[in-house]
């Protein structure tokens, strides 16, 4: 289960921290077979699948909100984009959940013009962030 270390016993005797407590001498060898098969040993992480090997090849986002309290400015949602190679975030600020898609072109547009790459894919949860009343009108009349 385990036990308090020779060296901290010895300081407890010193402190007089617990009462009747003998004054203890440290052993030369106080490594116990029994404590050394109790530690567990680390196993390695599965190598992670799925993920990016280049910048901008896999975007994660997310929409939240909304918060309890507004921003300054009024926004109570925020989305977020992480670029999945270099787990590098960029927050955006939302007063409404409509404004997720206008935010995904000001981002897409900042990041593939300042790393000169195209954004490859785009993981989300499927909250129907992106989707606006218009396109939803267009599938509607689709039908």
């Amino acid at each position: 289960m385990g036990h308090l270390s020779f060296s901290q016993t010895r300081k407890a005797c010193r402190l007089k921290a617990v009462c009747d407590l003998p004054d203890i001498i440290i052993p030369k060898n106080t490594i116990y077979k029994s404590c050394q098969f109790s530690k567990k040993t680390r196993v390695q992480f599965n190598a992670k699948e799925g993920s990016a090997s280049k910048p901008l090849e896999l975007i994660h986002t997310n929409l939240c909100g909304p918060t309890r309290k507004k921003s300054p400015c009024g926004e109570e949602y925020y989305i977020l984009f992480i670029v999945d190679f270099s787990r590098v975030c960029w927050i955006g600020l939302l007063k409404h959940k409509y404004e997720a898609f206008e935010k995904f072109k000001a981002f897409k547009a900042l990041v593939e013009n300042e790393l000169d790459l195209k954004i490859k894919s785009l993981r989300s949860d499927r909250g129907e962030e992106f989707i606006s009343d218009e396109n939803l009108n267009f599938a509607n009349n689709m039908e």
